[in-house]
């Protein structure tokens, strides 16, 4: 992303203002969360919440009750209940149908993973993982882990999510705004300070700071009714 705003005009001394570093555990938090989470906001098909789950699994060495920096507990609580109950296709298996290399149990997973940090507002599986992504980014953002230029781009940036429907609350509303000063952004170079200031002030506001949502039953899903995944595509 820094080598594309370099070819918009981005000097390289603003360049390396916009370095941060992240502790190393929490960046494969965040991480784990931006891969398990395209799927469901039709970024990547469902092959890749196994792949988050195995990824960050080996990574932490299968140590989940440490939360990363700044993870509130609950939040690090949630994931860690998904990440211990996770486990690679068994022999017998099935993938589930229309939905590509996931098995009945790992889709059970996703949606408990997503119910569960994105909240049910019965609008459906695909908005509570753009939800899942727009804390995740927006957390990553106010906790100095991105700058905020850098991360505003990142934020929005998921043209093929579900529609930012109000009722969907702001999590997803918000998308909008920050897509929106992101373009300013690139535009008015006198006023990218003040834009800076208020993509920051407006992830103060999100972030992992509401109630987290709990996972309900979902009784009666039909998997042939799910919208297709875009095959073939990463994440943002």
């Amino acid at each position: 992303m820094l080598e594309q705003f370099l070819t918009e005009g981005l000097t390289f001394g603003e360049a390396d203002g916009w370095r941060r570093f992240a502790p190393v555990h929490r960046d494969l938090f965040d991480n784990f969360l931006l891969i398990a989470t395209t799927p469901a906001v039709g970024e990547g098909t469902w092959a890749k919440f196994s792949i988050a789950c195995t990824m960050y699994l080996s990574a932490v060495g299968g140590d989940l009750q440490r939360p990363p920096p700044l993870i509130p507990p609950e939040v690090a609580s949630t994931v860690a209940e998904v990440l211990s109950q996770f486990r690679q296709k068994q022999p017998g298996e099935k993938f589930v149908e229309g939905l590509g290399r996931i098995t009945e149990h790992q889709y059970q997973l996703a949606e408990q993973l997503f119910y569960g940090l994105g909240g049910d507002l019965r609008d459906g599986l695909w908005a509570a993982g753009l939800r899942v992504y727009s804390k995740m980014m927006s957390a990553r953002i106010s906790d100095g882990f991105v700058h905020p230029a850098l991360g505003g781009h990142l934020w929005h940036d998921v043209p093929a999510g579900p529609p930012h429907l109000p009722d969907s609350g702001r999590d997803i509303t918000i998308l909008d705004t920050i897509e929106s000063l992101s373009q300013r952004w690139r535009t008015s170079r006198t006023e990218r300070p003040c834009i800076e200031r208020t993509i920051l002030e407006h992830a103060h506001t999100l972030g992992w700071t509401e109630d987290l949502g709990k996972p309900q039953a979902r009784p009666g899903a039909s998997y042939a009714a799910k919208p297709p995944t875009v095959d073939g595509q990463t994440g943002p």
